[in-house]
């Protein structure tokens, strides 16, 4: 008998002691401002074309110093992803999980083409990214996407 309540005890010390989970750091609209929307507006502005009365003009990265900044970028994205899914952000469990995943999935494939020095893939990863965020504030904060075609 003695040995039950010693296992009992046991099992409610390790049980017990178990450090609690911490919460959000700071405020939704601070990690949306703070954190993912610079770290997005790396990886957009990273490869695109512009068209001048000179000519067109390729943009992507083209040293290891701005490939590195693309795929800090991009794992940033990706971790604050994660970060949305954290106890005390989502809003509707399910669809907010989804809408996380589906940032974090387009981060990490920024990240792979990255890592692999490919400015096309980097620049469909890009896309990617935009429509998960466009998604998202389409049924969180819809009143962002009246900005959705200036990227």
């Amino acid at each position: 008998m003695a040995a039950r309540w010693i296992a009992l005890g046991v099992l409610c010390v390790l049980g017990c002691s178990t450090a609690p989970q911490p919460g959000p750091v700071i405020e939704l609209s601070q990690l949306m401002e703070w954190v993912i929307d610079p770290a997005a507006d790396v990886v957009w502005d990273s490869v695109k074309t512009i068209a001048t009365e000179e000519g067109t003009k390729e943009i992507a990265p083209r040293t290891q110093e701005e490939w590195d900044a693309v795929r800090n970028a991009a794992a940033v994205l990706a971790e604050a992803g994660s970060s949305l899914m954290s106890e005390g952000r989502a809003r509707d469990h399910d669809r907010w999980m989804k809408a996380a995943r589906r940032l974090i999935d387009a981060a990490q494939g920024a990240l792979a083409a990255a890592q692999a020095k490919d400015a096309g893939a980097l620049f469909a990863a890009g896309g990617r990214i935009y429509d998960a965020c466009a998604a998202c504030h389409r049924h969180y904060a819809p009143q962002l996407n009246a900005h959705a075609g200036t990227r």
